[in-house]
């Protein structure tokens, strides 16, 4: 179902090849420098001040990245906001809502902070999974995340915001702390922008982030030459490294939980419509969970009835026995299905392993410059 794009991460990812190969990755780069162009046209109409940065009155925090999807955004999001919901702070979650049916220059609230109020397909999948891992947070999508934290301000007068995949609007929106999240598995792609790789904005970028957050760094390769090269690019940032632990497995019909022992010697398979679906299995790994057939969609999947039937039917003819499948995916699953296999979810926590003291530091600051903000 994501055929397409694995041939296109194969074709770039690949180091060598005939004259078509060479050609095909030419005409890339040659994409590449326009897409580099007009960034560094944009920026320096910001820099220049022929365009204005825009600032909210409260706190700003920014959880990006530098590579298209799967570096880990939104379980470090969750992990932010219910740390300051704990705090005593009313936290917003300001988000594009990626994947979401709704125009994306729409605002819509997708929690108000006492409950949820959009869909997946109204509102996006993360944003409703933040919604649903944090109910005492208001989440509202919106293109424009200037003109979603004035609403914010207005009806729900929060603490501070924290931006989700907010890196690439620094220039537009001033913010107190910048977080920039590295996948440990793929960190940098081919070193190429888009589409002759999977970088968003050139190398240079990661100069002006504050925080450099490693996620899965127990999938890393080399922890060491990731360290080296953000060491290179920015001196000054905080490096903090982090990993996925593995949560809960529950039932999704029954809510049940059940434990990973209970699935020892049991036909398993896993499906995820996630950037990194890789990753997804190694984390069941770290349970223990041996999957015997794995069903890769594409990144923001579109569940139905039918294509959700197809995955079960194909399930059953394999002989599988159990699904299992991220919290991610199972907000956009269709309700009153009678699903011939049961499908569990795998609930994870995201988790900081070292430059825990640089880590507990920030969020004490943060926490601090927030008090007495009334919006």
């Amino acid at each position: 179902m994501n055929s397409w794009e694995d041939t296109y991460l194969n074709f770039i990812s690949e180091k060598h090849g005939g004259f078509q190969k060479n050609l095909g990755f030419a005409c890339l780069k040659f994409l590449s420098f326009l897409f580099l162009a007009a960034w560094w046209f944009r920026k320096a109409l910001y820099r220049s001040g022929l365009l204005r940065r825009k600032r909210l009155s409260c706190p700003v925090i920014s959880v990006g990245n530098l590579t298209t999807g799967g570096t880990g955004k939104t379980p470090l999001v969750i992990f932010l906001a219910k740390y300051f919901a704990q705090q005593g702070k009313r936290v917003a979650v300001l988000s594009r809502g990626f994947g979401r049916k709704t125009d994306a220059s729409s605002l819509v609230w997708v929690s108000d902070g006492t409950k949820i109020m959009a869909t997946a397909e109204e509102g996006g999948d993360e944003p409703v999974l933040i919604a649903r891992n944090v109910p005492q947070a208001a989440v509202i999508v919106c293109k424009d995340r200037y003109r979603a934290g004035l609403d914010a301000m207005k009806k729900f007068k929060p603490d501070l915001f924290i931006l989700d995949d907010g890196y690439q609007r620094r220039f537009e929106l001033h913010r107190d702390l910048d977080i920039l999240t590295i996948d440990g598995t793929n960190p940098f792609s081919t070193g190429w922008v888009l589409p002759a790789g999977l970088l968003r904005e050139p190398l240079d970028a990661l100069g002006e982030a504050d925080v450099f957050v490693i996620n899965k760094v127990n999938l890393c390769r080399s922890p060491e030459d990731v360290r080296t090269m953000l060491q290179r690019h920015n001196p000054r940032a905080y490096q903090v490294e982090a990993h996925y632990k593995p949560g809960v497995l529950r039932d999704f019909q029954t809510g049940k939980e059940m434990k990973p022992a209970a699935l020892d010697r049991i036909s398993v398979g896993v499906f995820s419509g996630v950037a990194n679906s890789l990753s997804f299995v190694r984390t069941l790994a770290d349970f223990k969970v041996l999957v015997h057939h794995s069903y890769n969609l594409r990144d923001h999947f579109a569940y139905t009835r039918e294509n959700l039937t197809e995955i079960l039917k194909d399930a059953q003819m394999r002989g599988l026995q159990y699904l299992i499948t991220t919290e991610k995916d199972e907000v956009k699953f269709p309700q009153g299905m009678q699903l011939p296999i049961p499908i569990l979810v795998l609930e994870i926590q995201w988790e900081a392993v070292h430059g825990k003291n640089h880590w507990d530091s920030i969020l004490k600051n943060i926490s601090l410059s927030s008090s007495g903000f009334k919006g």
